[in-house]
């Protein structure tokens, strides 16, 4: 979500600044304003820019919660699996752990239902005050063509066998990941990569370069916002500070991840 917002804010940027032009030009047409385009842009930045500034500040409260969040904790050597679920860490043996794949049905007002897969972990209650054992959701995997096109629960019975196999047989039991773009740019070659505005003009096939030049008018707009997006977020992800790991999961780690960002 945090990413769509960045990539919002080029967008609207985009229009109030064509709605800029068109006030522009028919300013010209009723003599109105005697100045220039760049005259005209400027007095009215606070709208073709200010807007959207404002509106991608409501947002920006998106990144936070994944900055927050942290991760589980699979030694295969000892067995067990660690986790921090509200406000405390909370550890188990693995034969002691179970698994919930739940199917959920979103709803987005004005938009259509959306179905997510969600793999629950539950770890036994420790405590004879809490009526409800602690648990963590973790969201469906959507890195491979099969989790999108089986559905939310495909993805998470997906990351459930992950598991399952690293944890009884071994890292040489998991599959290799095949995710379709890198889950996080290291520079702006890879957003220049994802979504290079010329990228359709170097086509050799004469009828694919046809229909690039063709649809130019809008794709190159729209490939430069996202482009202008991509590079912003990926500043963002950088600045922005994480959740600093508490003790117990870097112990858990034994000594193989030390909770700094790789």
């Amino acid at each position: 979500m945090s990413w769509w917002a960045t990539i919002n804010l080029y967008f609207m940027i985009l229009f109030f600044t064509t709605l800029g032009y068109s006030s522009f030009s028919e300013s010209r047409t009723n003599e109105s304003f005697r100045g220039g385009r760049i005259d005209h842009l400027l007095e009215n930045i606070d709208i073709s820019l200010g807007i959207p500034l404002l509106m991608f500040s409501c947002c920006f409260w998106m990144f936070i919660p994944w900055r927050r969040q942290l991760p589980v904790i699979f030694n295969r050597h000892k067995q067990t699996v660690t986790c921090y679920i509200e406000g405390r860490v909370v550890s188990c043996d693995w034969s002691s752990l179970e698994a919930y794949i739940k199917n959920i049905t979103t709803i987005a007002v004005g938009g259509a239902p959306i179905n997510e897969g969600v793999l629950q972990l539950v770890f036994p209650n420790d405590s004879s005050h809490r009526s409800r054992s602690p648990r963590i959701g973790i969201k469906a995997t959507e890195d491979v063509p099969a989790a999108i096109i089986n559905g939310g629960s495909y993805g998470a019975g997906m990351i459930w066998e992950y598991i399952r196999l690293y944890m009884n047989e071994g890292i040489d039991a998991v599959p290799p990941p095949a995710p379709e773009a890198n889950y996080r740019a290291t520079g702006i070659r890879d957003c220049i990569d994802f979504m290079n505005p010329w990228m359709p003009f170097t086509y050799r096939a004469w009828w694919k370069l046809l229909v690039a030049i063709l649809l130019s008018p809008i794709s190159v707009p729209f490939l430069t916002c996202v482009l202008l997006g991509d590079i912003t977020y990926m500043m963002f992800d950088r600045v922005l500070p994480r959740r600093k790991w508490p003790q117990q999961l870097i112990d858990a780690c034994d000594g193989v991840w030390n909770g700094e960002e790789q």
